[in-house]
């Protein structure tokens, strides 16, 4: 099974193709600007009074993007740091600017006006930072809050409405086997019994994996592949992995993920489709050769409750975005290259990463 691999986020793939991360080379460059500086003036208690903060500032620049970095703050919400820090270099400058520029309109000019202009921007790149990072920090806040009321709405739809379905079928049922006295009417009580308590079990399985995952570990690919086909009925179908990378993920639901995506291409493919899982630039992706999904079902084939299959909770997929939502992962429903369908996980939230 081939595969040629683009995600498709021209402002990523831009990020991720940088040689350093742009926040820390403004800071890099500000420090090193205000040091020669320094060291040009022999270290005079005039020049290190005034640079000192500044410095101290771009300093703390540099080590907040790493920060970023370090605890896996995806590349888009660290360009937005950047923003706001550059936006805060261009106020401060500016600002500085026509102060100096009003004072040399009185004949009380300073000697170096464009140093103190490049020094006031470095103290507005800090400013900027702190803004920025409280930014991303707040839109993750809302991205959760999001999808807590997204889980409890489908909580309440489940409850107020696929189970009350098989209850009443129970209940009458029961009505008539006590009027009837025939134990037939207890068959379809059963199924519909097993059919709540399936209901119940994938309903929860969404509330719970849902929760946000804050502490990621590192799990190799191969191992949750093969231990969700393991314990999937799979039959005569295969499956191919074509990377061995690790993801840094919560191994239980994102094995949960893989089970349910494995048992949709069984189910919805030929008795021996293949189905093939391998790395993208920032995620992986699960694919088969099945039939596929149409293009106009693309986008609520992960919503619960849609299912092309009439014994079917729909609810299986709807588990697979709970559990990339919980990780921060955008999931992409597409074409493979051999017309089955494709789900792409990549990473966008902040603390997102693989």
């Amino acid at each position: 099974m081939q595969r040629v691999t683009s995600d498709g986020d021209w402002l990523t793939d831009l990020g991720e193709q940088l040689p350093v991360s742009p926040l820390s080379a403004l800071g890099l460059f500000l420090a090193a600007t205000i040091g020669l500086r320094i060291a040009a003036e022999n270290l005079s208690s005039q020049v290190i009074l005034e640079s000192a903060f500044p410095l101290v500032a771009a300093t703390a620049v540099v080590l907040a993007d790493q920060y970023l970095v370090a605890t896996g703050v995806g590349i888009r919400d660290r360009l937005s740091v950047f923003a706001y820090g550059l936006g805060g270099f261009l106020a401060a400058a500016l600002v500085t600017a026509l102060h100096l520029h009003v004072l040399a309109l009185h004949g009380t000019g300073v000697a170096t006006p464009l140093y103190l202009t490049l020094m006031s921007g470095t103290v507005g790149v800090a400013a900027g930072t702190v803004a920025g990072m409280y930014e991303i920090r707040q839109r993750a806040a809302v991205r959760e809050a999001r999808r807590q009321s997204e889980r409890l709405e489908a909580f309440a739809s489940i409850v107020s409405h696929d189970l009350r379905n098989p209850l009443m079928v129970a209940r009458g049922r029961l009505k008539e086997t006590f009027r009837t006295g025939d134990p037939e009417h207890l068959s379809a009580v059963d199924q519909s019994l097993v059919r709540m308590d399936e209901l119940i079990e994938d309903s929860l399985s969404i509330a719970r994996n849902g929760a946000q995952v804050d502490d990621p570990e590192p799990v190799q690919l191969v191992d949750l592949v093969s231990e969700a086909w393991s314990v999937v009925e799979t039959g005569d179908a295969s499956y191919e992995l074509e990377s061995t990378r690790t993801v840094h993920a919560d191994p239980h639901r994102t094995k949960r993920l893989f089970e349910n995506l494995f048992r949709n291409a069984v189910e919805h493919g030929s008795a021996d489709v293949c189905v093939g899982v391998g790395a993208l630039r920032n995620g992986f992706y699960v694919e088969d050769d099945g039939p596929g999904i149409p293009p106009e079902k693309r986008n609520t084939v992960l919503e619960q409750g849609v299912s092309s299959n009439p014994d079917g909770s729909g609810l299986g997929l709807a588990i697979v975005r709970a559990v990339a939502d919980a990780h921060g992962w955008e999931v992409t429903v597409t074409e493979s290259a051999d017309g089955g369908a494709s789900f792409e996980f990549t990473g966008v939230r902040s603390g997102a990463r693989f």
